[in-house]
């Protein structure tokens, strides 16, 4: 039996690892030996992620969390009851809750860690396991929620240049022709899950010998059947995802949720998540679940609530011992 300070205690030390995308290699070796002391054979894929396999009872399922993290150090620390850290929330908290989950469970389960989710999704593109019946993914939905969509995500890169003037004259350059396609795109953005919402995500203006240059990239969370009214370089794209709620996956969780003394909250979220990649990869019904608030994902205030960490751990063993009876 796993104490509840092993787990947190675990939790800590995966949070002290900094690992943003692209630079998760110290965090996948701190997860393959903590499986190994636990005698589940572990190994690193050809991308950096870490996967586990387990044969049990039941449906074979998926448990896919991501290893990597936006940047910015926040020292970690345990203060009333609550773990500060970058990743905290997102995502290592959901990943450590399928680390234990895993552990625990008589189930037929894979575990796998991936790499750049926060970039454009390579170990969730990248990930070469057996087809699996249902799919978990680790993103903080809250220990009594479970994510059933998720809005796209459409990258495009736009690239301006004009012969060089003098400044006196009544011209728009190409950083502004930029901006006025920026506000082309933008001029319908609305927040909520139908609609389009989006931002800047590069923006440079430079000027080489005869010429001046802009360049932009900017990122558009996206619902289906979104067209943008410009169109520029392609840099990534995925579609929006959503399960029905009436899948077996979804009332495997609601009913979990309920035996643990909660009220389930289905929610549909206007981020995206290697949910929207792997469900339609392996064509398996997919939801997220995790503990923390996302409100505090990306920011300087993240930090996860430990017994919220220690109700999910049992949450999820629940939901698996459901789709187990499936």
């Amino acid at each position: 039996m796993i104490s509840d300070d092993e787990k947190v205690e675990f939790l800590r030390e995966l949070v002290s690892i900094y690992s943003p995308t692209g630079h998760e290699d110290s965090v996948a070796r701190f997860i393959v030996d903590s499986f190994e002391s636990f005698g589940v054979e572990a190994y690193i894929d050809a991308v950096g992620n870490v996967v586990a396999e387990k044969r049990g009872n039941g449906k074979r399922i998926l448990l896919a969390g991501h290893m990597d993290t936006v940047s910015g150090l926040i020292p970690v620390r345990i203060e009333n009851g609550e773990l500060w850290g970058r990743g905290s929330v997102d995502a290592k908290g959901p990943l450590a809750t399928f680390f234990f989950a895993f552990i625990e469970s008589n189930a037929n389960l894979i575990f796998a860690g991936l790499v750049e989710e926060e970039g454009f999704s390579k170990g969730a593109h990248n990930l070469q396991v057996e087809k699996p019946d249902y799919i978990i993914i680790g993103e903080p939905s809250g220990v009594d929620g479970v994510t059933i969509a998720y809005k796209g995500s459409l990258t495009m890169k736009f690239v301006e240049r004009v012969e060089k003037f003098h400044g006196s004259h009544a011209a728009k350059g190409p950083a502004e022709k930029l901006i006025d396609k920026w506000l082309l795109l933008s001029r319908d953005f609305e927040g909520g899950f139908n609609n389009a919402s989006g931002r800047i995500v590069r923006f440079n203006a430079y000027e080489r010998d005869f010429d001046f240059y802009a360049e932009m990239v900017v990122n558009i969370r996206i619902p289906r059947g979104y067209t943008p009214p410009i169109k520029g370089e392609i840099l990534d794209f995925v579609p929006a995802y959503e399960v029905s709620s009436r899948s077996p996956l979804v009332r495997a969780f609601v009913k979990a949720i309920r035996k643990n003394g909660m009220n389930p909250r289905l929610k549909k979220k206007s981020g995206t998540a290697d949910m929207n990649i792997l469900g339609p990869k392996f064509k398996a019904d997919a939801i997220a679940y995790g503990p923390g608030d996302s409100r505090l994902d990306h920011t300087s205030y993240e930090h996860i609530n430990l017994e919220e960490y220690l109700n999910a751990i049992e949450t999820l063993k629940t939901a698996i011992n459901e789709l187990k009876m499936l």
